[in-house]
C-alpha cells in the first residue's frame, strides 16, 4: 500500500515537470512559499486541503488525480503526451521561424 504523502509528493513533482513550472511558479499560482511546495515534494509537511484544491486548479486537474499512482492516472499520463506534442510542435514553430528568417 503506497502512503498519501508519498503519491502527492511524487504527482505534484511530475505535473510541474510536465508543465516545466518550478516550486517558485507553482507557490505563486497557488498563493504561498516555494518553501512549503518544497516541503510538500520531500514529504515534511501535508498540503491543507484549500491547497489540494488550489494545487489541482493550477494543473488543471481534478484534486483526486493528485491522490492516484502514476500508473493508474490516465490523465496524468495523457497530460505528460499532450505537452510532449506541445514541445514538439513548439520546436518546430521556432526552427521554422529560424529558416524564415
Amino acid at each position: 500500500m503506497t502512503d498519501v504523502r508519498t503519491l502527492i509528493a511524487k504527482n505534484i513533482k511530475r505535473y510541474r515537470e510536465i508543465f516545466g513550472i518550478s516550486q517558485m511558479e507553482l507557490a505563486e499560482k497557488i498563493g504561498c512559499s516555494p518553501t512549503l511546495i518544497g516541503k510538500i515534494e520531500i514529504m515534511k509537511r501535508f498540503p491543507s486541503a484549500d491547497n489540494l484544491n488550489r494545487i489541482a486548479e493550477a494543473f488543471k486537474v481534478d484534486p483526486a488525480d493528485l491522490f492516484l499512482k502514476s500508473d493508474d492516472s490516465e490523465a496524468l499520463n495523457a497530460m505528460q503526451s499532450q505537452q510532449e506534442r506541445k514541445n514538439l510542435l513548439k520546436e518546430k514553430v521556432l526552427k521554422a521561424i529560424d529558416e524564415a528568417f
